[in-house]
């Protein structure tokens, strides 16, 4: 369905369409304040409800429909899509249907998944599925202000026998996720990535010869290929410095050319660096 009201689709003309994915328990701003903010035109919004004729089941259900609601009267066109299939506190199924989702769009648009919203097993799945679809954006919201403010409220919410207990009275057993394998990145690639960070941070030439030099200096241990023979020594360090960490940068995404030609980081090239093989 769509909600029209006065719209204002001047301020994304020309633009990419913009689809956000959420899901709904017992949180309404996480979920419809991202959704101003990006401007998504469609919203794909993940909720269940087992028992919807019980009380507990149309408290549960309030959430949703204000979610509903709030995101109907946005100035703005907005589609607005349901998911209420399945469980949201089953990993492999949010997986699933937050990867259906994804893999569904047509590829012309900006998809963004908030994975601070709903269940923490849809969070999880939510975070893995964006990871499994290049392009796609997860997103964190963080609270700024509680609805449960007072000391007097804190001890009335989370206490219980005037001990600290949380909203979680009492569990079911614990069920273990089911996994994927995600590879670390090649930590030579990664090394040898961070060298060319520092040397385009200092200033210094990044070219094949002088980066080879640099990964072939002692203690540094990342150049395996044996030139010393080779007739045409730096040409053939060229061509293996082009081939052996180079091209496969590219082809993961974490190098570009920058404005004077050389080779510089991506966001992505710099979240590698700072997160993995770290001293």
């Amino acid at each position: 369905m769509s909600f029209t009201g006065d719209t204002h689709m001047e301020r994304n003309s020309g633009r990419r369409k913009r689809v956000m994915i959420a899901c709904v328990t017992f949180e309404t701003t996480k979920v419809t304040d991202p959704i101003m903010f990006y401007e998504a035109n469609e919203v794909h919004i993940i909720h269940y409800v087992k028992d919807p004729v019980s009380e507990s089941g149309r408290i549960y259900n309030s959430f949703f429909e204000r979610v509903r609601e709030i995101v109907g009267s946005s100035p703005r066109e907005i589609e607005f899509v349901e998911h209420n299939g399945c469980s949201v506190s089953d990993f492999s199924a949010m997986l699933r249907t937050v990867l259906g989702i994804i893999q569904s769009l047509d590829g012309e648009c900006d998809v963004y998944v908030n994975i601070s919203s709903g269940t923490s097993e849809y969070a999880a799945a939510a975070a893995i599925a964006s990871m499994m679809v290049p392009g796609t954006i997860p997103f964190t919201v963080g609270s700024r202000r509680y609805t449960v403010e007072t000391a007097e409220d804190v001890r009335r919410t989370y206490f219980v026998d005037g001990k600290p207990v949380g909203l979680t009275r009492e569990t079911y057993d614990p069920r273990a996720m089911q996994t994927y394998s995600i590879p670390v990145p090649d930590e030579r690639l990664v090394r040898a990535l961070r060298i060319l960070d520092d040397r385009n941070s200092r200033g210094l030439p990044v070219t094949s010869g002088k980066m080879v030099a640099e990964l072939q200096r002692d203690g540094v241990g990342l150049w395996y290929r044996r030139t010393e023979n080779s007739p045409n020594r730096r040409q053939a360090e060229a061509v293996y410095y082009q081939r052996d960490f180079v091209d496969k940068w590219k082809e993961a995404g974490w190098v570009e050319k920058g404005e004077f030609g050389n080779y510089v980081l991506t966001d992505e090239g710099r979240n590698v660096v700072e997160t993995f093989y770290v001293e």
